[in-house]
């Protein structure tokens, strides 16, 4: 496990290398520095989303605050770890904190005393997943509490179980937000679903490092200029390039 362990502290540091402005050390220097108990441990697992400014934008915020509603009901009886993913929605925009981090301190600002770790590599949903999971499962948890917006509920779904798979035991809380219920928003949603199942689908479930390998080397999200984006939704997209930016468009409209 650890010799698995170190070699994806290996595999990290070689990204950072390539991207020095991505990796947070934390999230390297989190894996040698965990404290186990024998507590009933709870990872509430909130996915990063839109900030206006430095702080979360109103569907971000609703995740933040249902995860902190849960630990103040329960924390007398578990031990609740804090967990947020994502750094930004494009890789290619400029921001003065990733989502993670605006997340880390909508929460610490609530609840000053918890411990919120993140990960702040991801910039789209499936490496949420890929990038969280060696985080997640160093730290041990009893049970990881996804809260997600229910829009993305058939995605979300596919990617824990996909890339997580029996790792960790997991749940989810899918909230209602702006996005519920737009047709526009649904059928983009299923496209992107369609999309993300065609590329993941020879991966071997459990294999979250094939589909780093994935995101990184074979898509558009995180090295810009590498992959064309016009080639690749063209190529990929239902619709092509064209309707994936009106999707996206009246995606950010909403938000």
């Amino acid at each position: 496990m650890w010799q698995w362990m170190m070699q994806f502290l290996l595999s990290i540091l070689h990204v950072s290398e390539m991207l020095p402005h991505v990796v947070s050390r934390e999230y390297v220097s989190v894996l040698t520095h965990i404290n186990y108990t024998d507590a009933m441990r709870t990872i509430l697992f909130v996915h990063g989303g839109k900030l206006h400014g430095d702080e979360p934008a109103s569907r971000l915020a609703l995740r933040l605050e249902w995860a902190i509603a849960y630990y103040r009901r329960h924390h007398e009886r578990e031990d609740i770890i804090f967990f947020v993913s994502g750094r930004t929605g494009n890789v290619a925009n400029q921001y003065a904190l990733t989502e993670a981090e605006a997340g880390k301190r909508y929460i610490l600002r609530q609840l000053p005393d918890v411990r919120v770790v993140k990960e702040d590599i991801s910039v789209e949903t499936a490496g949420n997943y890929a990038f969280s999971k060696p985080l997640v499962t160093a730290l041990r948890p009893d049970s990881v509490v996804i809260i997600m917006s229910g829009v993305l509920k058939d995605k979300v779904m596919f990617l824990a179980r996909t890339i997580w798979a029996d790792a960790v035991r997991y749940r989810f809380e899918l909230l209602d937000d702006e996005l519920s219920g737009v047709p526009a928003i649904v059928e983009r949603e299923r496209k992107a679903f369609a999309l993300t199942q065609a590329l993941l689908s020879g991966v071997r479930a459990g294999d979250d490092a094939a589909v780093r390998d994935i995101l990184l080397y074979r898509t558009p999200y995180y090295f810009k200029g590498v992959i064309d984006d016009k080639a690749f939704f063209d190529a990929n997209w239902d619709g092509g390039y064209a309707d994936f930016l009106t999707g996206l468009a009246v995606r950010s409209s909403r938000e």
